[in-house]
């Protein structure tokens, strides 16, 4: 699918330059293919370049760094903002 855009998308980059081919395969592999594959080589290093930043590769197993919730502060410090927020609303 991503090739499939990737050409339709370049057939509408020389549709509005006004590029035309003329039926000939040189034409044909200069101004379509080499873009395309250009484009495609690109993607995929992209799509590389983000498995590597993500780990994909590691033999290690993923771990978490730090426990995710609430604390005895966090619980405070809510119920410190809602009597602000009450004290505000009624007086």
């Amino acid at each position: 699918p991503t090739v499939k855009e990737e050409y339709i998308s370049i057939q509408n980059a020389m549709k509005i330059k006004g590029v035309t081919i003329r039926k000939s395969p040189i034409e044909m592999i200069e101004y379509r293919l080499v873009p395309l594959l250009i484009s495609v080589t690109k993607i995929g290093e992209e799509l590389s370049a983000s498995a590597l930043t993500r780990g994909l590769g590691s033999p290690i197993k993923r771990t978490n760094i730090c426990k995710i919730g609430l604390k005895k502060i966090d619980y405070f410090l809510l119920l410190l903002a809602s009597l602000c927020w009450v004290v505000l609303i009624f007086f």
